[in-house]
């Protein structure tokens, strides 16, 4: 008898339809590009890609010389390595690229992809510039590519199981979500900036040999390198969007799905500060953050609890991230009029799931990558299609942009953003 994550990875992400090979013909596997490969890629997308038979990694791009030395070794045998992405997507063998740069760099790459005929696996979030999120779109659905965002939350078995709980009713209506990132939160008092050697992080410096910076600024404005800026980018607004948009995007994604969400929020507005350093051209490091939905609305904050998910419903309420899920009744009568509760509290921990940086087909990743895969092959969309992850994304840019307008309301027009009056 098939085990519950036996039963989720083959009925729910479709590894039938995948049908996964031990030993795959050559000519029945799927030629992979990855361009952009730092922690993510090195730690996590090599290994999954690598342990899938039905892909064959055969080319490599990264700006950062020894990065490009780690991942070759990670993937062994011949692998071509590049400096250019251009090249990688020049080669007709190449099926797949999997996009895992800096999130300013993600759009202009996946554009170019479709238009060389390529399916994607976009790291997320989508990008950190709201127009470009809507052009990536138009790219996909143009070229008829197959894209998949790495909000692989969609792919979990805890939020699976927790998706049920909430399409049975059992909140009831839910009026209020609220997100929970402490690792947005600004650094305990005590810790140093400084990078190798007792360098400033932020200060300004001849780049390492082996890194090609005007490359890896690409479309964003020109600045002088530091090391905080290629070991930290996602701090700096040219080429990310801070926890909110790194972590954010994950935590607002899973309100998107179990709420039905279609489209970005009407508007977004921050409260935020710089309380553990001065204020400069990073991010701030505390920060919250309210969207309002048509049927709801959604508040973010960076302080120090427990990262996750909850969704606040007239009947009860669900807190959910990768460890599990919880339901408690929060009925306003029950406690007073002496009844019994609605529902009886429930805890689920799941940790039986391998973690994301072990190769596996149970892990978050693991099924991710075989959804893909299935829809590879299908030429249906993905669980997180381009869509799916660019207006899950553009709500956290929306949250950006109102910091960077000081805090006005920022409002969603159907095919922009801009502040309110």
């Amino acid at each position: 008898m098939e085990n519950r994550r036996e039963f989720l990875t083959k009925a729910t992400l479709g590894l039938v339809a995948a049908d996964v090979s031990a030993a795959p013909a050559p000519s029945d596997q799927f030629v992979v590009g990855f361009i952009g490969v730092g922690v993510r890629a090195n730690a996590a997308l090599i290994p999954q890609f690598k342990f899938n038979p039905a892909f064959r990694i055969a080319a490599l791009c990264d700006v950062y010389k020894p990065n490009l030395e780690e991942a070759a070794g990670r993937v062994g045998g011949e692998v071509g390595t590049y400096a250019d992405y251009r090249r990688v997507l020049d080669r007709k063998d190449i099926d797949v690229v999997v996009i895992a740069t800096p999130d300013h760099w993600h759009c202009p790459m996946l554009i170019e992809a479709c238009e060389a005929g390529k399916d994607v696996y976009l790291e997320k979030p989508v990008s950190n510039d709201i127009g470009m999120c809507l052009k990536a779109i138009a790219a996909a659905r143009k070229y008829k590519r197959v894209v998949q965002v790495g909000l692989m939350q969609r792919s979990s078995a805890p939020f699976l199981e927790a998706y049920k709980e909430v399409q049975s009713g059992i909140l009831g209506k839910v009026r209020h979500v609220v997100l929970i990132n402490p690792g947005g939160r600004a650094r305990r008092s005590g810790q140093s900036e400084e990078g190798r050697g007792g360098q400033t992080a932020s200060e300004s410096s001849a780049p390492p040999p082996g890194l090609d910076w005007e490359m890896f600024q690409g479309p964003a404005p020109r600045r002088p390198y530091s090391l905080q800026r290629q070991r930290n980018w996602r701090s700096y607004w040219e080429y990310g969007g801070g926890p909110l948009a790194d972590w954010g995007v994950h935590l607002l994604d899973i309100a998107h799905w179990y709420l039905g969400v279609t489209g970005p929020a009407r508007t977004a507005a921050a409260a935020f500060g710089w309380f553990s350093r001065p204020q400069d051209e990073r991010v701030p490091d505390t920060t919250d953050v309210c969207w309002q939905y048509p049927n709801f609305v959604v508040n973010y904050s960076s302080r120090s609890e427990v990262l996750g998910t909850y969704l606040w419903g007239d009947e009860g309420v669900l807190f959910v991230n990768r460890n599990g899920y919880s339901l408690r009744p929060v009925s306003e009568n029950w406690r007073s009029a002496g009844g019994k509760p609605p529902f009886e509290e429930k805890r689920v921990a799941l940790h039986d799931e391998p973690p994301n940086y072990q190769a596996s087909f149970e892990s978050d990743t693991g099924r991710h990558i075989l959804n893909f895969l299935a829809c590879l092959r299908s030429r249906q969309r993905p669980v997180c299609d381009i869509e799916i992850g660019a207006f899950s994304t553009i709500p956290t840019l929306m949250a950006g942009l109102s910091i960077r307008s000081a805090g006005k309301t920022i409002a969603w027009n159907g095919t922009g953003a801009a502040p309110l009056p």
